[in-house]
């Protein structure tokens, strides 16, 4: 496979810490997003600062933008009189068949200077301001970088936004799924976040039911691998533990860990509002299970982590939002249909995508509210709509389908 050259730079406000990883990740983010980078197809990234910076952050922002295993290569470069005073600079090495004059550079803040007939093709550097009526009169600036979420600071949807975006995103705590949904329709965030299913749990039913009751698209997957935690105030000992509280699920997948030590379950509304409410009202002898960002979160101690009694469990998330994102190299697309109450309905409706060689990820039923005894179906399969197999196979399921909604076609998750 061919290794093309991605070069991008930008300028940081000042030689700290959270400017240089900020800067980095607003560049990172930029080329993806232009050039549909997946981290599996990164070779390599090198990254160059000009002598009025700390060389070893950009690195560090490569690392939690996610791109754990790429090699990565930090420099400082050679003072000259000319150049843009601290300036970070890339080049990524990405496996890709893509022709040369197809790649995207990216220069962004002050470094467009460098580069102006390629930094003027892109202008989103600072969030858009969105202005609408407001009770007040005021207007409301609108984040490109905001998500919702459902659960108390510290869950692990926010957990799993962090290990997507990196933890420069903005993130809104919301108290159900539906105001999630609400969140990202009225503009109080850009993307939302839901979980939809569990490696042990299985699928969350409420989350499918309003996927098919609002409008927004899927267009990202995110999977977390849930690590659950015991944490206490500091200073206590695993000895002194006589009970544990935490949300059913939680308690459910640490059952064998818990039952060992004789300590007793108790069910909290969330895993993040057990950390919170120990926090604010610690009680001797009582633990929470939940995740290392809620006891960062909420100044916790990690008595023991992993303690799962399952090393696989994962929860699998939706990304959704307003707008379709580009395909990438690797897609899924999701869709709810319903069938004609007949015989071999369905086996025709799964036939137009058999006989295309579509494989399916998940298929799943879910009792039609509106008709008592029918059923809506979701299927998850692999490619995106815009893929000449898959829109035939969806012109087929017109035919064959009481009704078809396609939830969206976005990036496949790394497994």
């Amino acid at each position: 496979m061919a290794v093309r050259g991605i070069r991008g730079a930008t300028t940081v406000a000042a030689n700290t810490v959270e400017e240089i990883l900020t800067a980095t990740q607003e560049l990172l983010a930029a080329i993806v997003t232009a050039n549909g980078v997946s981290p599996e197809d990164v070779a390599s990234a090198i990254f160059t600062v000009t002598p009025d910076l700390n060389a070893a952050f950009p690195a560090r922002a490569a690392r939690e933008f996610g791109w754990h295993h790429v090699p990565l290569l930090s420099a400082v470069e050679i003072e000259t009189n000319e150049g843009l005073p601290r300036t970070v600079r890339t080049l990524i090495h990405w496996n890709t068949e893509r022709p040369i004059y197809d790649v995207r550079h990216i220069y962004l803040r002050g470094a467009v200077a460098l580069r102006p007939d390629i930094g003027s093709e892109f202008t989103p550097i600072e969030p858009p301001v969105v202005e609408e009526p407001k009770s007040n009169g005021k207007a409301r600036v609108e984040s490109p970088r905001t998500v919702a979420f459902q659960g108390e600071p510290g869950a692990y949807s926010q957990e799993a936004i962090f290990q997507h975006f990196g933890r420069q995103v903005n993130t809104v705590p919301c108290a159900t799924f539906e105001d999630v949904f609400r969140a990202v329709e009225d503009g109080t965030a850009t993307l939302g976040l839901l979980p939809v299913e569990n490696s042990q749990a299985g699928s969350i039913n409420q989350a499918f039911d309003l996927l098919l009751d609002h409008d927004l698209r899927v267009v990202g997957e995110v999977k977390l691998r849930v690590r659950h935690c015991l944490l206490a105030p500091s200073g206590t000992k695993q000895s002194e533990i006589k009970r544990v509280h935490s949300h059913y699920q939680a308690l459910a997948q640490c059952e064998r860990y818990l039952r060992t030590r004789g300590w007793e379950a108790i069910v909290a509304y969330d895993t993040a509002g057990a950390a919170k409410d120990l926090a604010a009202d610690p009680q001797p002898g009582t633990a929470a299970i939940a995740s290392a960002l809620a006891a960062e979160t909420y100044g916790l101690e990690v008595l023991d982590a992993g303690i799962e009694d399952s090393p696989d469990n994962t929860t699998r998330f939706f990304l959704l939002g307003r707008e379709e994102p580009p395909p990438a190299k690797v897609n899924k697309t999701s869709i709810v249909f319903a069938t004609m109450h007949t015989p071999g309905a369905l086996y025709h409706v799964l036939g137009e995508l058999a006989t295309r060689s579509i494989n399916l990820t998940k298929i799943e039923s879910r009792p039609r509210r509106n008709r008592p005894w029918h059923y809506v179906f979701y299927v998850d399969l692999e490619g995106h709509w815009q893929d000449a197999t898959i829109n035939r196979a969806l012109l087929g399921l017109l035919t064959r389908t009481a009704f078809l909604k396609l939830l969206g076609s976005y990036p496949a998750a790394n497994e």
